[in-house]
């Protein structure tokens, strides 16, 4: 093996001065993470919803019946929601454990049967909100899930 002279290192020098800028350059940027999915916000607010309606059947039971059926339908819209969501953007898996929660979950706010109309007639607006600016099968659950709120206002009326 021959020594390399400082000729050749010299003129190597020029040639390694420009690939490796041009190797740095070649290299694809990471796609940004795509923007939350506003399906997400709307299963949130339905499980709150849903957690709501059910303490409030538990806590007055002469509003037990009408509000334990809209803690029903709010928690199958959350589900129905978390479905779409997770269909569209399917989680990714776990490697480990679940994260450690702390001892006791946080009660949701005290509700009251006009706190929860007050809710549903939010969930119902923003959720047709929502209906112009997505595709047509989730426009389809969208109405669905504002009609139904809707439905529910007059039931607890």
């Amino acid at each position: 093996m021959s020594p390399v002279s400082r000729r050749r290192l010299l003129a190597a020098l020029p040639v390694a001065a420009v690939a490796v800028p041009l190797a740095t350059a070649c290299t694809a940027e990471p796609k940004p993470p795509p923007p939350p999915d506003p399906l997400a916000a709307l299963a949130e607010q339905a499980r709150k919803d849903a957690a709501a309606a059910t303490a409030l059947a538990q806590s007055s039971p002469d509003v037990a019946a009408p509000v334990g059926e809209v803690a029903k339908a709010r928690a199958a819209h959350a589900q129905a929601l978390q479905a779409e969501v997770d269909r569209e953007n399917p989680p990714k898996p776990s490697s480990g454990a679940p994260p450690p929660t702390s001892g006791t979950p946080t009660p949701p706010p005290a509700a009251t049967k006009a706190t929860l109309v007050e809710a549903l007639k939010a969930a119902e607006q923003k959720t047709a909100e929502l209906v112009p600016t997505v595709p047509r099968y989730r426009a389809g659950l969208l109405g669905s899930v504002a009609a139904s709120c809707a439905t529910l206002r007059e039931v607890l009326a």
